[in-house]
């Protein structure tokens, strides 16, 4: 009888180191789980900053090739019918665009989409983000801008 609480402090004893080996062994595979997704995020910011950096390479290189100076028009399809847009290009930038007929749009959703004009004059690209719930005739836009800026390419 005196070695049965031993016994019990040692059962005890085994039952706890048990318990502390499996959760480090639980500690162990969840570190590993995070190192490997730091790693994957990683990976992603280095090939998102390769993208960015090409995405200005190649403005920089569209902006010093420069657009021929003159007015252009370009065309595309909206929501209702062809939009269609004069671009002007002064010292080869975009100066000023004016949309030349866009009757066939609805005119809430077309009202929307006015900002995209001060936008792409912002970044000097037609490459800007469509309206949401304007998708449409911003595309048509877009797309009358770039149809233009396509002419005066050089």
């Amino acid at each position: 009888m005196k070695y049965k609480n031993f016994l019990l402090r040692a059962v005890n004893l085994l039952l706890i180191l048990g318990v502390l080996w499996q959760y480090q062994q639980v500690a162990l595979v969840r570190a590993a789980a995070v190192s490997q997704r730091k790693q994957e995020i990683a990976e992603v910011e280095a090939y998102n900053a390769s993208v960015l950096q090409a995405q200005s390479a190649a403005q920089a290189e569209q902006s010093q090739s420069g657009y021929r100076d003159g007015t252009y028009e370009g065309s595309a399809f909206g929501f209702g019918d062809v939009i269609r847009v004069s671009v002007t290009i002064q010292s080869g930038k975009m100066t000023d665009i004016a949309v030349l007929d866009a009757s066939g749009e609805d005119k809430p959703y077309y009202k929307q989409t006015l900002p995209l004009l001060d936008e792409m004059l912002a970044v000097q690209s037609a490459e800007v983000d469509t309206v949401s719930g304007a998708t449409l005739t911003a595309e048509g836009l877009i797309g009358a801008v770039e149809d233009a800026l396509g002419k005066a390419a050089g």
